[in-house]
């Protein structure tokens, strides 16, 4: 069950982050009159950065200790 409400977790943050994005683009072209929730999403995207920077990019705290980098390759000469 905890695994699901992090799935759900994830999924509804891209798509906050996408539309914050998209609505953040379209306000900065002009292309179209933005109603409130476009102003919220533009309002929240400097938060939502800050997660993805902080938390879930390869350049949060955890990175420095190798914790994003590619497991060894144990395979043996013969084996592929």
């Amino acid at each position: 069950m905890r695994r699901l409400a992090l799935l759900a977790a994830g999924f509804a943050y891209m798509v906050l982050l996408i539309e914050a994005v998209r609505a953040a683009v379209s306000w900065w072209r002009g292309e179209a009159a933005l109603g409130w929730l476009d102003y919220a999403l533009i309002g929240a995207l400097p938060v939502l950065a800050w997660i993805w920077w902080r938390h879930l990019s390869m350049f949060r705290k955890d990175c420095g200790k190798a914790a994003c980098a590619l497991p060894e390759d144990n395979r043996q000469e013969g084996r592929q």
